[in-house]
């Protein structure tokens, strides 16, 4: 049942994200006149609001790294971080999609 609501929750706050883009990107159009490539915002926003939804498993993640190398995530070096995927696949997963929208 968890996953159940956490794929309804996901999809919620990807759609509402996405909707919010749309907005955006059609209000800066027409303040500004300049013409944005179709769908970026929309992207951005849906993407941010997956994020959002599930950042609790970031933050799951987050520790577990820290838990098993004693190190900030972004300072491990490649050796670590073969660490902690052997440990935690899946908290690797998220952790470096969350480090790649920085």
């Amino acid at each position: 049942m968890d996953k159940i609501n956490r794929l309804r929750k996901s999809a919620t706050h990807g759609a509402i994200g996405g909707l919010a883009g749309f907005i955006v990107e059609h209000g800066l159009e027409s303040a500004t006149g300049i013409d944005f490539v179709n769908g970026v915002f929309e992207i951005a926003g849906a993407t941010l609001g997956l994020v959002n939804a599930n950042k609790d498993l970031i933050k799951q993640a987050y520790n577990s790294v820290v838990q098993v190398t004693g190190k900030e995530p972004k300072d491990l070096t490649q050796d670590e971080w073969d660490e902690v995927r052997n440990k935690y696949p899946r908290a690797v997963e998220y952790l470096e999609r969350a480090l790649s929208l920085q």
